[in-house]
């Protein structure tokens, strides 16, 4: 094979794997690479979309693909550090510009990533300089076409008919459909690593043989009520004081005594709207009837006067959502319900699960929402920022994370089981003009203990002025 080939091939295998990786394995190393810092004018120094994975797999790309063409090992993970070195290069720049994270910049993306390799090709091979800015040149333009191919197909994708059961409004659910439909043998269920093993056997294990599992259960039955206040001058007068009642991550058939503690909790509440935020149940898979049994009992003890509105988590799957309407829960799945009063609206936006299933889909969500409404975006979790887009959104209510659930002193949670920032774990955040706030959650997820992490319900109440929020 020419020399120019395998360059070419290389930087486009380097700068291709770590979108593919991210694409089939989301979630493994997604970490953004700046740690979330932002740089002296406040933006993000890289921003989440240069994560550890995209970085190390270019690397290895480069290493190993170099090696199998006859480049030394050497040049070939050299080749790949100076790609992904210029990748971080423009996108340093692009924020610097005020661009938003996944907006393409012909030449400025490709010039970086493609050019740094070369130059150590060039003094590392017999490559001209002649050759070496012809190779740039083809790859800059098959790097311009193969995003705009890219960007054709996802909005294709996202404006074609969702294929699914009448029953719901979501789009591609195929392995919530598996989740119902268990296809796993019980022997397979019961090896699942996260599930039985890692909670159920070992963290369970070790928190009883020294002695904090008994702390840990009442830590978690011990659900506080929470109040934020949040105040906007884009809010409607007509919705001024209006009080939301949100509560997430119920897993409420995972800890005996949680349910009650809850109904305790909202008896008597005053709220004008009910905003359930998903993961109603313990597993991931299997019968959803204990816990809808109890889910019923504790909306019969919700009193509001705009209802009660829910969307899907990563342990909620498809079929769940027509039961979940019958115990009293209108289900908002990549759908919208808009309140009127005095001419002024305001709109809930439920999206799907953009977590495990990465259902969400916003143009939908969002389709139908009048222009001046104020809109409230309720997401399952926080990695709904990485498919805003710069969309007009007032408040983001979210969950998933349960604040990390288990937390050291000073060091904070363990694990947040989420792709953004620590700083969207817990409470009140700020991003691209978004006002976001992350519950603790109501229950726990994997093993039903907490440790310096209370579970809690939320009072959220919206207030027409200048900008100002407290929790």
């Amino acid at each position: 094979m020419p020399l120019l080939l395998k360059v070419l091939l290389l930087l486009l295998a380097v700068n291709s794997v770590p979108a593919l990786l991210g694409r089939f394995y989301p979630g493994i190393g997604d970490d953004p690479l700046d740690g979330n810092r932002t740089f002296s004018d406040g933006r993000p120094f890289l921003g989440m979309h240069k994560t550890i994975r995209g970085f190390l797999s270019g690397i290895l790309t480069g290493g190993i693909l170099g090696y199998l063409m006859g480049l030394s090992l050497a040049v070939g993970l050299g080749a790949g550090l100076l790609s992904m070195i210029g990748d971080l290069v423009s996108s340093f720049i692009k924020r610097r510009l005020n661009l938003s994270e996944g907006t393409d910049v012909a030449i400025l993306d490709q010039a970086f990533e493609g050019g740094f390799p070369l130059l150590l090709v060039h003094f590392t091979a017999p490559l001209s300089w002649q050759n070496a800015f012809g190779i740039l040149l083809m790859f800059i333009f098959i790097g311009w076409v193969g995003s705009r191919i890219t960007k054709m197909a996802v909005t294709t994708l996202r404006k074609s008919p969702p294929r699914v059961p009448p029953m719901v409004r979501s789009s591609s659910r195929f392995r919530e459909w598996r989740a119902c439909h268990t296809a796993l043998s019980p022997f397979a269920r019961l090896l699942n690593f996260e599930n039985v093993i890692y909670y159920r056997w070992f963290m369970k294990g070790v928190f009883k043989c020294v002695g904090i599992y008994n702390k840990g259960e009442k830590n978690a039955l011990s659900v506080r009520l929470k109040s934020v206040n949040l105040s906007f001058p884009t809010l409607p007068p007509a919705f001024n004081n209006y009080r939301i009642l949100f509560i997430s991550d119920l897993h409420i058939d995972g800890l005996e005594g949680l349910a009650e503690r809850l109904i305790d909790l909202i008896s008597g509440l005053e709220a004008d709207i009910c905003l359930f935020g998903g993961d109603y149940r313990m597993e991931m898979y299997g019968k959803f009837t204990r816990a809808n049994k109890k889910l019923a009992e504790l909306v019969k003890h919700i009193n509001t006067e705009d209802g009660v509105f829910g969307i899907l988590g990563n342990h909620d799957c498809l079929e769940i959502a027509p039961e979940l309407e019958d115990s009293g829960v209108y289900m908002l799945i990549n759908d919208s319900y808009t309140l009127e009063r005095d001419g002024q609206f305001l709109s809930i936006v439920g999206t799907d699960d953009p977590h495990y299933y990465q259902c969400s889909d916003l143009e939908r969500a969002f389709d139908g929402v009048p222009e001046n409404s104020f809109s409230i975006l309720l997401a399952h979790s926080p990695e709904v920022i990485e498919y805003t887009d710069g969309r007009k959104i007032d408040l983001c209510l979210c969950g998933h994370t349960h604040g990390g659930q288990i937390c050291l002193p000073v060091i904070g949670p363990l694990f947040t089981h989420s792709r953004v920032g620590r700083r969207f774990t817990s409470g009140l955040w700020r991003y691209d003009g978004i006002t976001g706030f992350t519950t603790n959650g109501a229950g726990s997820s994997g093993i039903p203990v907490r440790f310096n992490c209370l579970p809690e319900v939320v009072i959220v109440t919206l207030r027409h002025g200048h900008y100002h929020g407290t929790a």
